[in-house]
């Protein structure tokens, strides 16, 4: 759990909720299209999450561009929540005493990833010249200002200025300049989720300007990595998945002092409850049996092996819902082999941790 004394936190940060806590949280409404929030299933979501030992959340709107080389950033009547709903969600999580983490997440609606977001420099062609940088950075900008004003309006206790925009990183000047303008709309805590990719081939210069790291991260648990195994992978126990991620801790406390000792949260982690998946948590594709104990041992190993790092403020886990059509994912009729928890022993393990904040 978080060490005030060893890590850079604002001063005037020093108190609030974000840095005196484990983060035992989730990942809320990822895809969610509009009236995903208005649905009644979907409003006692925040009962059921507090229940289960949530503390902290992020929620997801969906930001929007025709494609990965489009230059306008705007909100969709398809894709992206309305402001109502959004509010009236915030509303239901404070109710249940549960913390937010704004997540506005920019969708490319050619489905592809948006770190692929990026564009040439310099001049072009027969004296032409376009500034594509500058173009999406002001739109991008306008649409993260917008989460900002809702975030500050809401009472909101942290945000996400954008998420796994690999493609965009470099542009250091570009980001501290949206960074002063979210700063002059909302007052708490702000961070960007970060990949593996972004820390090993980005200097993130600019993170000097956020107030806490976000990394989306999803360690392997085992050296099995082919996907084709995982039906007959061997067993293996929390105490193996402990030792293995060990190693893993010292390279989140090297990334940690990379950002002069900056508090570290896994904004993403998880696993599916599908056997095998632990030799790729992030694997979402692979069909392979039910196997929520496998699930539960990881997130449990999670915990066990980073809880003691003085940098680290906890993890959101991936997911608490399922907003996309995974048919391999309801195969099994022993259970759901999804990234999500509710129902399974995985929900005991967070309950349990809950109970150490």
């Amino acid at each position: 759990m978080l060490d005030q004394s060893k890590c850079l936190i604002p001063e005037r940060f020093k108190d609030h909720p974000l840095f005196n806590e484990i983060h035992c949280g989730m990942n809320l409404g990822f895809m969610a299209r509009r009236g995903y929030y208005s649905r009644e299933d979907i409003q006692k979501q925040p009962a059921v999450m507090a229940a289960t030992g949530v503390n902290w959340t992020t929620l997801n709107l969906n930001i929007c561009q025709e494609a990965y080389y489009s230059r306008k950033v705007f909100l969709d009547f398809e894709f992206s929540s309305g402001e109502e709903e959004l509010k009236r969600m915030a509303d239901l999580i404070h109710e249940q005493s549960i913390r937010i983490l704004f997540k506005p997440c920019l969708t490319p609606l050619d489905s592809a990833w948006m770190g692929s977001v990026t564009f040439p420099e310099g001049r072009q062609i027969q004296e032409v010249e376009i500034h594509y940088w500058d173009e999406w950075f002001d739109s991008y900008t306008k649409a993260i200002c917008f989460c900002a004003d809702f975030a500050e309006k809401n009472k909101i206790e942290a945000m996400m200025i954008g998420a796994e925009l690999y493609g965009t990183e470099g542009q250091s000047d570009r980001w501290r300049k949206l960074i002063q303008r979210v700063r002059e709309r909302f007052s708490g805590p702000i961070t960007y989720e970060f990949t593996p990719l972004s820390r090993k081939n980005r200097t993130l210069d600019w993170f000097s300007d956020i107030d806490f790291l976000s990394y989306s991260y999803y360690p392997p648990a085992t050296d099995l990595i082919d996907p084709a195994s995982f039906p007959t992978a061997p067993k293996v126990t929390r105490d193996e998945m402990v030792a293995f991620l060990s190693d893993r801790k010292q390279k989140i406390h090297e990334i940690s002092q990379r950002f002069n000792n900056m508090p570290i949260a896994f904004t993403e982690a998880g696993v599916r409850s599908a056997h095998g998946c632990i030799g790729q948590p992030y694997n979402y594709i692979t069909n392979t049996p039910y196997d929520g104990e496998e699930q539960a041992a990881y997130m449990d190993a999670l915990f066990t092996t980073f809880s003691d790092l003085p940098e680290w403020l906890g993890l959101y886990w991936w997911k608490w819902d399922e907003t996309q059509n995974r048919p391999h994912y309801h195969i099994d009729p022993n259970g759901d082999c999804g990234f999500t928890i509710q129902g399974k022993p995985a929900e005991a393990v967070l309950r349990k941790w809950y109970g150490k904040k």
